[in-house]
């Protein structure tokens, strides 16, 4: 990834590549426009704002397909030498056959994990309908045309269902209207703000204007990013006081809550998708004993 600077962002124009986070989460998609200064100072508020290297084409070409354990590729894995208590590193599925898995190599802290043939692995990925928890051994360490592991097929198999949503920290960008008939928006007109707490059932939102009235309509337009594919979510709800201590309780950028109207099933599943992404993100892997991988 290349991080970026205020400098490099054409305020009042489209951007011309996806805004990341220090950990390649979407902060604000392609096409859409950063209004005015104050908005630019939102985005950089709370912590560095990248870009891709690669560009966002192979993201937008890859399309889900389900491959073991009901995992699309694209789909986040977890990954870490198996018996080791140390923190895992983050891979992607990105390919695989009747009798094994391609996954990106793992990297760990923006360094690659040291691997080898043989090396037995515990992974963990989000199939949208459950956590999935198993072992695998790498059967080939590949370079070209780029660096990748090919895995066994996966052995030791426990699904953990994930039946409500938590609440995840966030970093992203969203655009504040009143709800409206119209299905579209004036990005170079409308006020951006930054959720920097979602769940399925409202977020916690700052932005650049006063805070609306508590109790008022509001829209939210944002993209997330599930199984490295961006989508566009649309989600009217109302304000609500913001509980104590919010977002810092930044005088210059106010926060406040959005509690969301009925979620459409659409809006449902991104939603589930992109929060137990960031809930798999975050969560530490259980170790393996060594007697029960021996079996």
């Amino acid at each position: 990834m290349i991080q970026l600077t205020p400098n490099d962002l054409p305020v009042g124009h489209p951007l011309p590549w996806s805004l990341l986070d220090g950990d390649g989460n979407l902060v604000l998609g392609s096409g859409n426009i950063i209004p005015d200064a104050r908005d630019l100072a939102l985005v950089f508020r709370h912590g560095t704002v990248c870009r891709d290297d690669a560009g966002d084409e192979a993201a937008q070409d890859l399309r889900p397909a389900s491959g073991p354990l009901g995992l699309q590729v694209g789909t986040l894995l977890h990954l870490k030498l198996d018996g080791e208590a140390a923190r895992p590193a983050a891979s992607r599925l990105i390919g695989f056959i009747e009798q094994g898995l391609f996954v990106t190599w793992p990297q760990l802290g923006g360094r690659d994990l040291p691997l080898q043939a043989g090396d037995g692995v515990v992974l963990r990925g989000f199939s949208g309908q459950a956590i999935h928890s198993f072992t695998s051994t790498i059967t080939a360490v590949c370079r070209s045309p780029f660096r990748y592991l090919v895995l066994s097929a996966p052995v030791q198999q426990h699904a953990t269902p994930v039946r409500k949503a938590a609440r995840v920290p966030t970093r992203l960008a969203a655009y504040l209207t009143e709800p409206g008939d119209d299905d579209g928006i004036d990005r170079s007109t409308a006020r951006l703000s930054l959720l920097s707490d979602l769940s399925t059932g409202g977020a916690l939102v700052q932005t650049t204007a006063p805070a609306p009235a508590p109790g008022s309509r509001v829209r939210l337009r944002f993209n997330l990013r599930t199984a490295s594919l961006d989508s566009e979510v649309v989600i009217d709800g109302w304000v609500r006081m913001p509980p104590a201590g919010a977002a810092g309780d930044d005088a210059d950028f106010p926060a406040f809550g959005v509690a969301f109207d009925v979620l459409a099933e659409r809006e449902l599943t991104l939603l589930q998708c992109y929060i137990y992404e960031q809930l798999l993100s975050s969560t530490r892997m259980p170790v393996q004993p060594a007697a029960a991988a021996a079996v």
